[in-house]
Parts: C-alpha cells; structure tokens; sequence
C-alpha cells in the first residue's frame, strides 16, 4: 500500500483500535426550512466533512457552494437563500473523536519515539497530510502502526485491547499509560516478522 504513512491511513487505523466506529444520518437528515440564514449547525460531533452532501429544494449543491467549520459544527452556504427553500444535509460522523482531535493526538506521539532513542525522528509533513523524518525516509509499514498503536493508548490507556498476530496488548488495573507505552514500544522493537493488521473500518470506509 503506497500510501500507507498519510495521516488519513493511520487514522482508520487508530479509530479501529479505539473503536470509533463511523454512523450516518441517512435515515434521519437534517432539514432547515423557513429560513434566510445561510449558516447553518449539525447536531452531530465529530462529523466527516467528506461525507457531507447539502441538497436545496432536492437539488445537491457543488462543493464550491458551501464550507465546513469543524471546530463550530458549522455549514456556511454562499448562494442565496429564500423562506421558501428547504436543505436537507446528510452526513456520517464519529462516536468519540474528530480527525483532528484524533491528529494532534498522532502528532504528540511522534516524539514518543524520540523519547525511546528511535532511529529515526518523525514529524509531519508541511501540509500536514503524512508522516515523514528529518532524513527524508517515509516510515515503513511497521512504523506506521506502531504509530497508531502508540497513539491508541495516548489517547485512552484504560480501554485498550490489541489483539494482532504481531502485538498483544491490553489495559490491566496495574498498568500506567506509560507502563502500556513502554510494553508496546519493546514489543515493537524486539518483533522482526512481517507486519499484518487489518483495521475494522466503519459503514461508509
């Protein structure tokens, strides 16, 4: 897989281990009627922009005829709206967490490896957008795992279950965040094999 160390692959990764499951509002969309407002705000958080699509009286706009502010839950329409017009918007969205949320979580992690005396230091490219390292090697499939699994006990050490051929870890009364780290990070370091994970992706990955 070519694309294996961009932020959206390590996210379906993290969100399988976190359990993150995605939902839609398929059966149920947001309708707006009776209004001259062109902003308008989803009930749902954590919601996946690439998923939304806006329709005005049936008619499904162009992504240029509207933005999304995730940090609000906000939609801004940028074409004319009448009393008499109705938007119906479906979308999927996230139990627990939103991308970004989940992004800052994966970069904190970066230095985690840092902390330990890796080989090799990660941080995010200028668009944010992948993983890479100061010599200019992307991370390997293992890496990038190892990233996400890192970050799955960031971001909720006390509910972590992984399972894998590869790695078995799971959260116990007498473990700290770091001890669970720590115990991932030797597993890690001291596995040679070949690396097989295949995340359980939500309705609409």
């Amino acid at each position: 897989m070519a694309n294996y160390y961009t932020i959206s692959w390590i996210l379906k990764i993290l969100r399988s281990l976190l359990k993150d499951r995605l939902q839609n509002n398929n059966n149920a969309p947001v309708v707006f009627t009776d209004t001259t407002d062109t902003l308008f705000t989803l009930p749902d958080d954590n919601v996946s922009e690439s998923t939304i699509v806006i329709k005005k009286n049936g008619i499904i706009l162009d992504d240029a005829e509207w933005s999304f502010d995730s940090s609000t839950n906000e939609i801004t329409v940028t074409i004319s709206v009448a009393t008499t017009d109705i938007f119906t918007i479906t979308y999927s969205f996230y139990e627990k967490y939103s991308d970004s949320e989940l992004a800052d979580y994966i970069e904190a992690s970066l230095a985690i490896f840092s902390q330990y005396g890796y080989r090799k230091t990660f941080l995010l490219s200028d668009d944010e957008t992948k993983i890479v390292t100061y010599n200019g090697i992307n991370p390997t499939l293992k890496e990038s795992y190892e990233i996400a699994i890192i970050t799955s006990i960031n971001v909720d050490p006390r509910n972590i279950n992984i399972d894998t051929r590869e790695f078995k870890i799971s959260a116990e009364e007498d473990k700290s965040k770091s001890d669970l780290i720590a115990e991932a990070f030797d597993k890690f370091m001291n596995f040679t094999g070949e690396v097989s994970f295949e995340p359980e992706l939500g309705e609409d990955e």
